[in-house]
């Protein structure tokens, strides 16, 4: 759990730099006091080891004869001279013995007493030194040409070289204390120095992120150098950019959202002035042979289905307007209505349409997307028949549904209409109104 937190909450660098500078000085600082401490005490001890090398030399010489003649006296006054003279090393006690291993004299009579035997082994003629111990042993064998005499076993007081160990260590210790919290506090500094336009440059960042991103001020990037300016620069003309493309992305938004607006109204004009001709022409049969029953009712059903379909196509437009659940089916007479509606589009442009209706009975289809559908066909068909042409519709139904035909002699389809209709993401050139050619949907 503490790790996670670590990690979900790590360390600013301003801090994680000193921390590794305050470790590393004290890594470097333990490595060098072990050096130093283990340089002094091979210093020691080879001090030592010449100090008790000289004292042995001198006690060597005074005591030979008196160590063949076993003269007690004269070796122990040689040992106590000895002692004197050698005060510096400290000497505790020295022990003179003979080839069985008796001992001749002693420093301290009463511990070593004459002719005692002396169990202790000898050394290898080397001072053998511990840095943490008190006392420090050697020893020395009386050689005379063609027998051993005896040998020499001194011990020695070391504690005052402890004493100085300790000192140094203290005042290793406390320098590398002090030059760590130095380097620390100066890394500190430095890298809060070093950081300050990270932290600026965050700052931004994060404003950016909460709100509308700002530039730099040019005061503060004139206060940098190298690479943090070129930075902040960059910054800057990337916030520059994205604002470029936000009012270009607000623009667009708008002149798509007039374009919507244009495309809708066109489509509805279109939708809406398709049956109005039609409408006209019987409102005009009504008024010229309205007295004919035949021809008022014809006349007045058309105006009713017409009018039915522009209110749907009304209220679709609205975005309020949903299917019926009990829509009018389609019926013969919707299909016929249509010869009516186109008339006065085909005598202006001098072209026949021949409808033929084979529908008998209604069909359980709605029927006002099917006129609609069928009445922008036919006058598509008219429009591209040139004058003295013929379209020919048709309409018939059976089991697998109903099916739809509309014949012109027109030239086709324009090479770029073909993929605007085969293709949802093609657009209409920009010299095209696009209007009938929209991406394919489902009726």
């Amino acid at each position: 759990m503490r790790f996670s937190r670590y990690l979900r909450h790590p360390w600013p660098v301003a801090a994680k730099v000193p921390v590794a500078v305050a470790g590393l000085m004290i890594v470097v600082g333990i490595v060098l006091s072990q050096q130093v401490l283990a340089k002094l005490a091979d210093t020691q001890e080879q001090f030592l080891n010449d100090l008790s090398q000289s004292y042995l030399d001198g006690l060597t010489s005074a005591i030979g004869p008196s160590v063949l003649r076993e003269d007690n006296w004269e070796v122990f006054d040689a040992i106590e001279r000895a002692q004197t003279s050698h005060r510096s090393l400290r000497p505790i006690e020295t022990i003179v013995t003979n080839a069985e291993n008796r001992i001749i004299a002693a420093s301290d009579p009463h511990r070593h007493p004459i002719g005692a035997e002396f169990k202790e082994s000898l050394l290898d003629g080397r001072v053998n030194f511990d840095p943490a111990g008190d006392v420090a042993t050697i020893s020395r064998v009386l050689a005379y040409p063609g027998r051993t005499a005896g040998a020499i076993f001194a011990r020695f007081d070391t504690r005052h070289l402890a004493t100085e160990r300790r000192d140094v260590t203290l005042a290793l210790a406390l320098t590398n204390g002090v030059l760590v919290l130095a380097l620390a506090a100066a890394g500190w500094l430095v890298m809060w120095r070093m950081l300050q336009p990270v932290r600026i440059l965050s700052y931004h960042l994060g404003a950016a992120r909460m709100d509308e991103a700002k530039p730099i001020p040019e005061t503060t990037i004139e206060g940098t150098h190298g690479e943090f300016r070129r930075l902040f620069r960059s910054y800057n003309d990337l916030v520059r950019s994205l604002g470029d493309r936000e009012n270009l992305a607000r623009r667009l938004a708008e002149e798509r959202r007039i374009s919507s607006l244009g495309r809708l109204a066109s489509s509805v004009a279109h939708e809406i002035n398709n049956p109005l001709g039609g409408l006209f022409n019987a409102v005009a049969t009504l008024k010229s042979h309205g007295y004919l029953p035949g021809v008022r009712e014809n006349s007045l059903g058309l105006l009713d289905r017409g009018l039915q379909a522009i209110k749907d196509t009304v209220r679709t437009t609205l975005s309020v307007y949903r299917t019926d659940r009990t829509p009018r089916a389609l019926e013969s007479h919707d299909l016929d209505d249509l010869a009516l509606l186109v008339a006065p589009e085909a005598k202006r442009k001098g072209v026949n349409v021949k409808i033929t209706n084979a529908l008998e009975t209604g069909l359980e289809i709605p029927s006002t997307p099917i006129r609609q559908a069928l009445l922008n066909l036919i006058l598509n068909a008219i429009a591209a028949t040139p004058p003295g042409g013929s379209v020919s519709v048709g309409a018939r139904s059976d089991k697998s549904g109903l099916t739809l035909t509309v014949d012109d002699e027109g030239p086709g389809l324009p090479a770029w209409a073909i993929p605007v209709l085969s293709d949802a993401s093609t657009l209409p050139p920009l010299d095209r109104s696009g209007l009938g050619l929209w991406p394919p949907t489902p009726l």
